[in-house]
């Protein structure tokens, strides 16, 4: 068009030297009197605007590019307070951001027993925060409705995309689905290994073989074995790893034969224990990782013990000792190294016995790891408060215990924090002291607070026990 053209001049040399053109007629706009040059290039390029745009033909969005309306949700909205409170967590939490995650799985958790969902204007706003933190990504469902499930499949439609064959897919991926196979079918994904051994890589071998260890059995000691033959070394060092947590295997009986020349019981009213260090090992004793000579300097003849006791089934020391496990552990508590290698072979086969017996002779947080939960808490209960132990050894203990912890347990805890030197036990629990106390130990802590204080940190790590209880009852309460 002529007078579109003229009209882009007049915009680009100035009106000065290019006035701007008349409206075609055919337009039917007649422009107002007395309008300086200036005005009538700025009214034109308005109807310029207004005439161009009219005149587009739409486009169409390839089908593909449109999303499917969201199914509705059968599911029961959270109302009410319980929604002002996940609003409040969302955009002004009133606690500090780990505590905001923990409450916000805690209000996940609360909905899901209440069969409750999320209101649809809150879910952005979530699924945004479980991008981040995986706590909160895990207790999504189903509080998260129809509608939170396919905003998710808007956010990342790949992971609903049919899966490939597991040989075409990318090493990640692989071990992802191999993962999830182990998990429902141990057999299965074992045999899935087995048959795509040879053409994975060593990385994928040693990568895919740990995924094992998770539900490792006595089945699995056959393709164990065959690792061990393999020519990269960290195929190897996983297949030991993995062979050290059966005690059934023809490994763990080679390794008993290996161990029980070196133990002698010596004495006879004050028994004791003396072990030997074991010789040069030959190609089967190399084959089972019991390390070779260095090239420089003298062998490491420890080490190769470690590697047989880690080795070797359990019983062969309480054969050798005439005692039950207890008045074994009795007999070598003077012996750190060999203590170390016993709790460690201990935890990584999670035996309750020797668990409890290595236990009345050292305190060893990998060693409640084998308890109950029951039994690890009244253990605790005892050890925390008798020991006298420094903050610094019993916070790595109290860690892991399950939570929220016990009625008992909470109280002496809490007896070691109120006293002279308790702020620095609060310091070091301070992550986990405000979700681990049971609701009813509340109280006390207000009661502690109440007390003038001159420990900051102290006072700080009970107020967050405060809040976070008092913010948690407010949910219970709001999903009645």
């Amino acid at each position: 068009m002529i007078w579109l053209a003229e009209l882009r001049t007049a915009a680009l040399v100035g009106t000065a030297r290019h006035d701007a053109p008349e409206p075609p007629v055919a337009l039917g706009f007649r422009a107002p009197d007395n309008l300086t040059r200036e005005e009538s290039l700025l009214d034109q390029a308005a109807l310029a605007d207004a005439v161009t745009r009219a005149s587009r033909t739409a486009s169409s969005t390839p089908a593909p590019g449109l999303a499917s309306p969201a199914p509705a949700d059968t599911e029961l909205q959270a109302s009410g307070e319980a929604a002002r409170l996940l609003e409040l967590l969302l955009t002004q939490p009133p606690v500090g951001l780990e505590l905001r995650i923990q409450l916000v799985v805690d209000w996940l958790r609360f909905a899901e027993e209440s069969r409750r969902r999320v209101p649809h204007r809150l879910l952005p706003a979530l699924l945004n925060l479980a991008e981040s933190r995986s706590a909160v990504f895990r207790s999504l469902e189903p509080a998260i409705g129809t509608r939170g499930r396919w905003l998710q499949e808007l956010k990342s439609p790949s992971s609903h995309e049919p899966a490939e064959e597991w040989s075409e897919l990318g090493s990640a991926a692989a071990a992802v689905e191999l993962d999830r196979l182990r998990g429902r079918d141990p057999a299965a994904a074992r045999e899935q290994l087995r048959g795509h051994w040879t053409s994975l890589s060593a990385r994928e071998r040693a990568g895919n073989l740990a995924l094992f260890a998770g539900n490792l059995n006595d089945d699995d000691e056959g393709l164990l074995e065959q690792a061990l033959d393999d020519k990269a070394k960290s195929v190897r060092d996983v297949a030991l790893r993995l062979l050290d947590q059966l005690p059934g295997s023809a490994r763990a009986a080679r390794m008993a034969t290996r161990l029980l020349p070196l133990l002698h019981v010596k004495g006879l009213l004050n028994k004791r224990l003396d072990i030997d260090l074991p010789p040069a090992p030959d190609q089967e004793a190399l084959r089972d990782g019991i390390p070779a000579d260095p090239r420089r300097g003298e062998p490491d003849r420890l080490a190769r013990l470690d590697v047989i006791i880690r080795g070797a089934p359990l019983e062969v020391w309480t054969s050798v000792s005439g005692r039950n496990r207890a008045g074994t552990a009795a007999l070598l508590q003077g012996e750190p190294r060999i203590m170390e290698a016993l709790i460690a072979t201990t935890a990584a086969r999670e035996d309750a016995e020797w668990a409890r017996a290595l236990l009345t002779v050292r305190t060893d947080r990998r060693l409640l790891g084998c308890l109950p939960p029951d039994e690890r808490e009244h253990w605790l209960v005892r050890h925390v408060r008798e020991s006298g132990d420094e903050p610094l050894t019993l916070a790595p203990l109290l860690q892991d215990v399950p939570q929220p912890w016990s009625a008992p347990l909470a109280e002496a805890v809490l007896t070691l924090i109120s006293g002279k030197d308790g702020g620095r036990l609060a310091a070091t629990l301070a992550a986990v002291l405000p979700t681990a106390l049971p609701p009813a130990a509340t109280e006390q802590c207000r009661q502690l607070l109440a007390r003038t204080d001159d420990d900051a940190v102290r006072r700080r790590v009970l107020r967050d026990a405060v809040q976070y209880q008092s913010f948690r009852q407010s949910l219970t309460e709001a999903f009645r």
